[in-house]
């Protein structure tokens, strides 16, 4: 009886151990007993897979290698930064460095302004008035209208891009305030133009050109630019875009080269005013006084191309040139005029007999080209501000002119005169004075 009852109290407490959790297998643990085989299909009790740790088994014998220095950790890259821009093929911008010490991409976007201070040259002219002994009074020409400067200004900005920051897209304004030259002559003076098809105020237009008390010639010419440019420079550096700012310090070669390309607009205008009075100096107010007025106006739409070559005198003085040569489409119109206090002047013969002679030309197209050069230097203040100094010329081809159109007789051929001369050329020239700002 007590042998049965110390069975069934052994088989109770095995059965019971059985049930305890110390004979289960905790599966976020690591086991050191083998894994089961995987359950049959069908069953769903969990199994869990052993993990090793060569802490349960001692110290690991050290390698017979060995070690020099630090390995790399496994998120570390074993490739140099040569490799991965190499890699990259400039995508992003990088550059693996060019021949002249390196890449320098730390601006890309720059600014700059510039005080202009220039003047037009006239070539040729004529004479508008003589005095009565015959000696020339007026001349329109150089030596009296090509001796005035003007003051106007330019500003620029561009956004760089592109491997060492060597390429960038700007946007460019420069242009000449308003200014008039003046040229006058009193004491009998008599005009060379003939207004013998005109009549004034009930007489021949000549009267008040004639033995006049004075006569005076007032020219003004209007400039204005802008332009939209995608310019670069070579792997040396150049003259353009974010350039502009930072030492010229290179390991290699001093000099640098760039290019120019984009679309520019230009706006000329010419005007001219001769006035004269039979019976006194007031050209305003006096019914006598009679104006032959011209005003000639050019808008240039067009394409240009140009290039650049700079040279490092110093680590911060580099001395360049700029070249740019534009072809346009130019939309012309004009204005002619006599007139006074009294009205316009009226044509006395021909087809148009008995019109005003007031002339308006509308747009008339025709090929103009232009071409710029720039002659200066800058100084790099820091990395981010340079000064800028150096001198321009503009010529213009293709364009109407106030001396080209300005007519001396035959003021009853309104076709002719409304047809225009749109052959002239203009001539700009004078410095500019400025500074750059890259960030």
């Amino acid at each position: 009886m007590k042998s049965t009852s110390a069975r069934g109290a052994c088989l109770a407490i095995l059965l019971a151990s059985l049930t305890s959790t110390a004979w289960c297998q905790d599966p976020g643990l690591p086991s050191l007993l083998p894994m089961p085989p995987l359950p049959a299909v069908g069953t769903n009790f969990p199994v869990a897979h052993a993990a090793a740790t060569d802490a349960l088994w001692g110290t690991a014998e050290p390698s017979p290698a060995p070690q020099v220095g630090n390995l790399p950790s496994p998120n570390s890259s074993i490739m140099g930064p040569e490799y991965l821009d190499s890699m990259k093929g400039g995508y992003d911008g990088s550059c693996v460095g060019s021949p002249c010490g390196g890449s320098n991409c730390c601006n890309n976007h720059y600014i700059y302004a510039n005080a202009l201070l220039m003047n037009r040259l006239r070539p040729g002219g004529f004479a508008t008035s003589v005095f009565a002994n015959g000696n020339q009074a007026i001349n329109f020409c150089n030596q009296e209208f090509g001796g005035i400067w003007v003051g106007g200004f330019e500003v620029g900005t561009g956004w760089c891009f592109g491997c060492n920051c060597n390429h960038a897209l700007e946007l460019v304004y420069w242009g000449l305030f308003p200014a008039t030259a003046t040229a006058s002559a009193t004491g009998s003076v008599s005009s060379l133009v003939d207004f013998g098809d005109l009549t004034y105020n009930g007489a021949s237009a000549n009267v008040p050109f004639t033995n006049a008390a004075i006569q005076r010639v007032q020219s003004t010419y209007n400039f204005n630019s802008v332009e939209v440019n995608l310019v670069g420079n070579g792997m040396c550096g150049g003259p353009f875009g974010c350039g502009m700012c930072g030492c010229c310090g290179r390991s290699g070669s001093p000099w640098g080269f760039g290019y120019l390309a984009g679309f520019r607009y230009i706006n000329f205008t010419d005007r001219f005013l001769f006035s004269s009075n039979p019976n006194n100096t007031n050209l305003t107010t006096d019914p006598a006084a009679l104006n032959y007025l011209g005003q000639f106006n050019n808008n240039l739409f067009g394409f240009q191309l140009g290039s650049g070559l700079s040279y490092c005198l110093s680590n911060s003085l580099t001395a360049y040139v700029i070249g740019k040569v534009g072809v346009y489409d130019n939309s012309v119109t004009a204005l002619q005029r006599v007139y006074g206090t009294a009205g316009n002047a009226v044509i006395n013969n021909g087809p148009f007999a008995g019109q005003q002679f007031d002339v308006r030309t509308a747009a008339r197209d025709t090929f103009s080209m232009s071409g710029q050069i720039d002659l200066g230097a800058r100084w790099a203040i820091t990395n981010n501000w340079s000064a800028n100094f150096g001198y321009r010329m503009l010529a213009l081809a293709g364009v109407a002119t106030a001396d080209d159109n300005f007519q001396t007789s035959q003021f009853h051929d309104v076709s002719g005169i409304a047809f225009l001369n749109r052959s002239g050329s203009v001539l700009i020239h004078g410095a500019y004075l400025g500074a750059t700002y890259c960030w």
